[in-house]
Order: C-alpha cells, then sequence, then structure tokens
C-alpha cells in the first residue's frame, strides 16, 4: 500500500512540475504589429479607425487605443475585435478640425496580466497624423536585391499635394533597438501628389541595412519621431515584392510583378504567343509545320489553342487545336505538323499563304503571311517573337530562328587515279573540292592496304593545301616517303580519310594500261570510267573513255 501511494504521489509531483514548466514556458508578454489608421489621410470630417494586430498564447485580456489632440491628455477607448481576422483589434477616434495633430498608441494585456504598448516606447514615442496633411506610406518592399540592385523600401504620398519628407527616418530592427542608427531621408526628399520615392536601405552608410530573405519588420516615422506607418513582410521570391494593392490604401500582398517606383500591379503580364516560323515544303517523313514561341518570361499552357490557314478562317474546315497538357515553356518552341492527314490537318501552299493563331477564348493571338519558299528554305522572326519576318535559308524547327545561311556541305572526292606511272611521271591521285567553297585538307590522309592494315604510315597531305570550289588538288603517293606507296597495275583499293580520321571516299580501281586512268564523270559523279585521255588535275568531263564500269 505504502509502495503504491509512493508512485502516486510520484506521478502526482510529475505532472505538478510538468504543469509548472508548462505556464513557465507561456508566461510571455502579448504581440502588438501592423498598427494603422483607415483613412490614411484623414480630412476634418473623417472619424479615424484605428487597428492592430494582438496575438498571446494565453490569451489577450484587453487592448486600449490611448490618443490626445494636440498637446491634450491621453483619453482611452477599448479595441475591440470587429469581425474578419480574429486577431485584429480596432477603434474609432473622432473627426477633427483641420491642422490638428492627433498622437496615439496602444496597450494590450494578456490573461497572466502583462502588457505591451505600441510603438515601443509609448506613450513618450507615439503613431501621429495630422488632420489635412500629406499621408506618407510604405507601399513597396523589395528584400532579395543585388550589388547592382540592393534592397529598397518604396514610399507613396497617398494625398493631393506635394509632401515633403525630409529628415524621416525608415528602419528595421536595428533601428527599432538602437543598436545602429536608423537612416533619415536626406533634406530635400520630396514626394509629387500620389507619387513615390524609392529608398535604398541596403547601402554602404552607417544607417544602411539589408532586407532579410526570410522576412522581417520595418517602420517609418515622421521627422518629428512619431511613427506613422509599419510593416511586416514575408520570405520572397528573387522575382517577388511585397506591397500594397491599390497603392497607398489596399491590402498588403506579394507581387509577381516587382514595380520600383510605379503603381503597384500584380495584374499578370499578357501572354506573349506567337507563330515564329513556317515550313511549307515538307515532304512524307516531314510534313508542313508551324513553329509556335512563347516570348513570356514565364511558361505558358496554350492548351486550346487553335491554328489555321484560309480554311479554317473560313469555316470551310475546322480549326487545328493545341491538344490538352501543352506548355510551352518561357522563351521555348512548339512545332504542330498542320499537315497530318486529320479532318483539321492543311497542308501549306508552295506559293505562299496566311496562317492564323488565337488562344483557347477565340481571341486572335497573331497570324503571319509567308511567301513561296523552296525545300531548304523557311519563314519567319527574327530574333524569334519580333515584328521582323524573313526567309531564312537556314530550317531551325523547335529552336531559335537564325538569319544565317547553312553552313556549306563539305564534298571532298578522289576524282582520277594514275597507277602506271614511271620516273618522273610517278603514281598519283587526283583530289576534288565537289563544295561550294574552298576546303583546306592539310592532315587529310590517303593510304591503300599497307595504311587499313597499319602495317605503314597513311600519306598525309601537307599543311597549307586548300582546294578551291569545284578545283583539284593532285598528290603523288608513289614517293620516297615512309608513307608512299605505289598503285597496283593489277588494281586495288584506296581510301580518302579527314584530318578527323573520318574515311569519306574509297574507291576500288581495276588494272590500267600505259595511257589510261580511272575516274569520274562528269567530276565528283557516281559514274566512274576508265580513261584514254589523262587529265591529271584538270575536269574529267569531256575525256575520252574506254568503257564505264
Amino acid at each position: 500500500m505504502k509502495k503504491e501511494i509512493l508512485i502516486l504521489s510520484l506521478i502526482l509531483i510529475t505532472l505538478g512540475l510538468g504543469s509548472c514548466v508548462k505556464d513557465e514556458l507561456f508566461k510571455g508578454p502579448p504581440s502588438l504589429s501592423e498598427l494603422k489608421i483607415s483613412p490614411t489621410a484623414p480630412r476634418d470630417v473623417d472619424v479615424v479607425s484605428v487597428s492592430v494586430k494582438a496575438t498571446d498564447l494565453n490569451g489577450i485580456r484587453s487592448v486600449t487605443l490611448f490618443y490626445k489632440i494636440n498637446d491634450g491628455a491621453f483619453t482611452s477607448t477599448d479595441m475591440v475585435v470587429l469581425g474578419g481576422a480574429p486577431d485584429v483589434y480596432s477603434a474609432l477616434i473622432p473627426a477633427q478640425a483641420s491642422g490638428t495633430s492627433v498622437f496615439y498608441y496602444v496597450e494590450a494585456t494578456n490573461t497572466s496580466e502583462q502588457t505591451v504598448r505600441i510603438p515601443e516606447g509609448a506613450p513618450s514615442i507615439t503613431a501621429s497624423y495630422t488632420i489635412g496633411a500629406p499621408s506618407i506610406v510604405i507601399n513597396e518592399i523589395y528584400s532579395r536585391g543585388t550589388t547592382e540592385d540592393p534592397d529598397w523600401i518604396e514610399l507613396y504620398n497617398n494625398s493631393d499635394q506635394q509632401a515633403d519628407v525630409s529628415g524621416f527616418l525608415i528602419y528595421d530592427s536595428g533601428g527599432q533597438t538602437g543598436a545602429k542608427p536608423k537612416k533619415v531621408l536626406p533634406s530635400g526628399s520630396v514626394i509629387p501628389a500620389h507619387g513615390f520615392l524609392v529608398v535604398v536601405v541596403d547601402d554602404a552608410g552607417e544607417s544602411g541595412f539589408g532586407l532579410s530573405g526570410s522576412g522581417e519588420e520595418v517602420w517609418l516615422e515622421n521627422a518629428s519621431g512619431s511613427q506613422i506607418d509599419n510593416i511586416s513582410f514575408p520570405a520572397l521570391e528573387e522575382t517577388q515584392s511585397f506591397g500594397r494593392i491599390p497603392d497607398g490604401t489596399g491590402s498588403w500582398q506579394v507581387l509577381n510583378t516587382v514595380t520600383r517606383g510605379s503603381l503597384n500591379d500584380d495584374t499578370p503580364p499578357p501572354a506573349l504567343i506567337y507563330i515564329n516560323e513556317v515550313f511549307s515544303n515538307g515532304t512524307a517523313e516531314d510534313p508542313d509545320w508551324v513553329e509556335i514561341y512563347n516570348g513570356s518570361a514565364t511558361s505558358v499552357d496554350v492548351s486550346g489553342y487553335k491554328l489555321f490557314d484560309s480554311g479554317g478562317q473560313s469555316g470551310s474546315k475546322p480549326k487545328k487545336e493545341i491538344p490538352a497538357g501543352s506548355t510551352i515553356a518561357a522563351g521555348g518552341f512548339l512545332v504542330i505538323v498542320t499537315d497530318d492527314g486529320t479532318e483539321s490537318g492543311f497542308g501549306l501552299s508552295g506559293s505562299g499563304e496566311q496562317v492564323w493563331l488565337e488562344n483557347a477564348d477565340g481571341t486572335p493571338v497573331n497570324d503571319l503571311t509567308f511567301p513561296e519558299l523552296t525545300d531548304t528554305q523557311s519563314f519567319g522572326r527574327f530574333p524569334d517573337g519580333s515584328s521582323n519576318l524573313q526567309v531564312m535559308n537556314t530550317v531551325t524547327k523547335g529552336s531559335a530562328n537564325s538569319n544565317l545561311d547553312p553552313e556549306p556541305e563539305i564534298i571532298i572526292l578522289m576524282n582520277e587515279i594514275f597507277s602506271k606511272g614511271v620516273d618522273p611521271d610517278l603514281d598519283w591521285v587526283e583530289i576534288y573540292n565537289a563544295s561550294t567553297v574552298s576546303v583546306d585538307i592539310s592532315g587529310y590522309k590517303i593510304y591503300d592496304s599497307g595504311g587499313q592494315s597499319g602495317s605503314k604510315p597513311k600519306k598525309e597531305f601537307p599543311a597549307g593545301t586548300v582546294i578551291p570550289a569545284g578545283g583539284f588538288f593532285v598528290i603523288v603517293t608513289d614517293d620516297t616517303e615512309e608513307s608512299g606507296f605505289g598503285l597496283s597495275s593489277g588494281g586495288e583499293q584506296i581510301w580518302l580519310e579527314d584530318a578527323v580520321g573520318t574515311i569519306i571516299d574509297d574507291i576500288t580501281f581495276p588494272a590500267l594500261v600505259e595511257g589510261q586512268s580511272y575516274g569520274r564523270k562528269p567530276d565528283g559523279s557516281a559514274n566512274f570510267f576508265i580513261f584514254t585521255e589523262i587529265t591529271r588535275g584538270t575536269s574529267n568531263n569531256n575525256a575520252a573513255t574506254l568503257t564505264k564500269r
């Protein structure tokens, strides 16, 4: 029995200690923030509503507004929750005559009888407003600054008259606690009626302060040291700010469009979707297509957009609808094959025509009229998404448009072979440049079975060997170099490779007699002949032949 009583006592003691610890953990003062007035620029006919956010883990016992007129005594009035946010309390200050200054602060007490005031230091330090005076408020905050664009706070003049804000102070917790000086606006700082002033806060001055990327609280005082605005802002991304909509009076919200020094507007910018490139000379393997480009800063869902030519425009056939789930990344492309054999499919006219694009609501996005094109041409915008339309000789399906001519195709071939050489006219091979540009064949290699098997080195073309377009170069193979090789009178196979070791041509030539060579006719073609007229270093096109191989 004694043992049971002892155990029960220990349990009760433990619970009691736990309860005490719990009470101690939550015996902190209330939290007050977001002290505001409405309207922000009171006139002599306006009753002013003062609001504040008050929270406490144990519960709020009372929230009281204290205000005084000019140098009079403070009057107190209870603040109440009127609906909406459960922790926002408000009370009213009666209308006052024009030019009257009203000073106010708020005091909150929790159920543990702990008290806190806002502004901190009240009643010596108060918030204030003057009837008929300009209302200056914090309007936008940017906390993800860089060296080139440091953190800033935008102020707004919410009145119909110019406001001199020289000597106003702006600060974060460092200035609030006195750990560092508050940032003072320089003499001559003026904000036009309904205008803006951007204050760079993260400067190199002693009062400079960076705004926390994870969010914090900032304050604004007038030149008399009265707090006129403060706001707690949240964590923001690099492309976001935090501001009021509408300016000066609206609710605070994260803005996905940073509007430094201008009207806050979080309306998403219109999608910039363009017909960007058209290819009208398709084949069965690569049918006609239209490329769509997203010039927006964010991805765009183009599901339900429609593409069409004159048939869809006139209603004689259905418009081609872009499938659900079609999204184009910012700066990205989507290729729509138009000539797909479906009911809405349409071929693009080889002689040119007009095509249209509309969004999912049926609103025209843009259109493009393209001219007659060749098989190797497209038509589109350069740069991508611009109004500059042109024929492009480089087709860039699904990638950035280019106004450069395509890289010329390099075609280097063995064109004529002479295997019956005698000193001083030794065996040789003629190389032909079938390209439209000069080609440097330095480092190219030619060889027979010895070079192919590795039993001897391949013969390399000398540095600086350039063949003009349509030109010839003769290389003597049967020289005294280690890589030299004679061409077999009975015929054999020889190879040609480029400077990176890729085989670009090989020929197996037959037995030849004196006075004969073997090669292509016309030059560079796939037609081979035994020539009875040797044309070393010149065209084979008119050479006499023995027979076609």
